[in-house]
């Protein structure tokens, strides 16, 4: 857990509400290794797409020094993607904690995936006498980052055909997906999934942004109503059909992390006791369906769609 203390004019980054919001100087002060306080000057913007316009704390993106963070946590980084709390209620903190808890599980099962770490952050407005507010909020790996530590190429393209990527890697990001309940998301178009072009020539999506899941049911995520959903804790099926492809061999993947996953919800800081047993819970549905043959046929695998 990293602490940190945020100062910015938050009055005037809540008034950012567009995609080329500009950046806005702000204080980040910490205790580095050596056990001193440091105030390190950066920058801040907001960013996003529907927490951008709905919520009082909208995601912010930090522009790092990178010559003035030796000694601390992040020495070596540059811009990081900040997710913190939608509304400054301890149910939107859950919420967000709950997000963490699904791109941590999902490095449980991949390393092509984005790394995460959980940060409790003061956020000081700098232009007001407001009292601080204190909440959890994560990091987001860079995703130039990611490629580079997978030794990939970031694929900065529009769309692609789900002929592109490789067969066991789009099933696992479905079948992820569907145990997350989540169908805010297009392997094909990128909505909220990068590629990965690996040394092979295979290219790997990998997903993000998960305030809309079924995990995390956030007071303000609704399915679309093309999908026939009563609500985004009901679980449905998007990946794209691989007749010839072995599903089991995939499922057996979640299988062996399916204690390493209950521990991490177990242990994880922050999440109350009523969360966590709600989380257990909800990926033990998934568990009995992927379990009973019959269902995982019906609800999974011949629930796909056509290429």
């Amino acid at each position: 857990l990293i602490e940190f203390t945020l100062e910015a004019d938050y009055r005037r980054l809540q008034g950012d509400r567009t995609q080329d919001s500009e950046e806005r100087p702000a204080v980040l002060r910490l205790i580095d290794d050596e056990g001193a306080a440091r105030a390190i000057d950066i920058d801040v913007r907001t960013r996003g797409n529907f927490r951008l316009g709905y919520c009082r704390f909208p995601p912010l993106r930090v522009d790092l020094p990178s010559t003035r963070l030796g000694g601390t946590v992040f020495d070596g980084q540059n811009r990081l993607k900040l997710v913190s709390h939608c509304q400054d209620r301890d149910s939107d903190e859950q919420n967000l904690v709950e997000e963490y808890l699904v791109y941590r599980t999902y490095n449980l099962l991949t390393d092509e995936s984005f790394r995460v770490r959980l940060a409790r952050v003061t956020y000081v407005d700098s232009e007001a006498n407001d009292e601080p507010v204190i909440r959890h909020a994560f990091f987001i790996e860079e995703a130039e980052a990611m490629a580079e530590r997978l030794a990939g190429l970031y694929m900065e393209i529009a769309q692609a055909s789900p002929r592109d990527f490789g067969a066991e890697q789009s099933v696992r990001l479905a079948v992820f997906q569907y145990m997350m309940g989540n169908t805010d998301w297009s392997m094909a178009g990128f909505h909220n999934s990068e590629v990965v072009r690996m040394p092979n020539g295979v290219h790997v999506p990998v997903p993000y942004d998960f305030d809309w899941t079924g995990f995390v049911a956030a007071r303000y995520a609704r399915p679309d109503e093309r999908l026939g959903l009563r609500s985004v804790r009901q679980r449905l099926y998007r990946g794209f059909c691989r007749p010839n492809f072995a599903f089991f061999t995939v499922y057996a993947q979640f299988a062996r992390r399916r204690s390493d996953i209950e521990a991490l919800y177990a242990g994880q800081e922050g999440l109350d006791a009523d969360n966590r047993r709600e989380a257990v819970e909800y990926i033990d549905g998934f568990y009995e369906d992927i379990e009973t043959p019959a269902r995982a046929r019906d609800r999974l695998e011949d629930a796909c769609r056509d290429m």
